[in-house]
């Protein structure tokens, strides 16, 4: 975790459900992330366009109302901004070959806090962002 002085890691949080947002953004701000939170694919990628700081996206596969889902997202992401780490969380479906793009990665819902900061850590040392 970053120190005080030390620039906090910028992640994006797209989550639909309220609730589910709120406690993970918390979570991801309490392990000393900086969060930025949308609940549609626009708001995603209006963040991702706007804010380059941004290091991360953590996306709920299934984003209610939308046509898009988390993985055509992550997919998306990964094109335009290729250094973004990616974790992909889900409920309701596991990934099959090929929904997600590569180096990407999963976690299944419902985890606790401490698994959420654990695999996003992960995924961003995957990535080789200094942690």
């Amino acid at each position: 975790m970053a120190d005080a002085l030390s620039p906090r890691i910028a992640v994006l949080l797209v989550e639909d459900h309220p609730l589910q947002l709120m406690e993970a953004a918390s979570t991801l701000r309490d392990a000393g992330y900086e969060v930025a939170e949308a609940a549609t694919v626009e708001a995603a990628q209006a963040h991702l366009a706007a804010r380059p700081e941004l290091v991360a996206m953590v996306a709920d596969v299934d984003l209610a109302g939308e046509p898009l889902t988390g993985f055509t997202l992550a997919k998306a992401v990964a094109a335009r901004w290729p250094e973004i780490a990616i974790l992909i969380v889900s409920g309701l479906v596991r990934p099959s070959d090929g929904d997600m793009p590569m180096g990407a990665h999963f976690l299944r819902k419902p985890f606790t806090g401490d698994v959420l900061v654990r695999a996003l850590r992960s995924a961003l040392e995957a990535r080789g962002v200094d942690i």
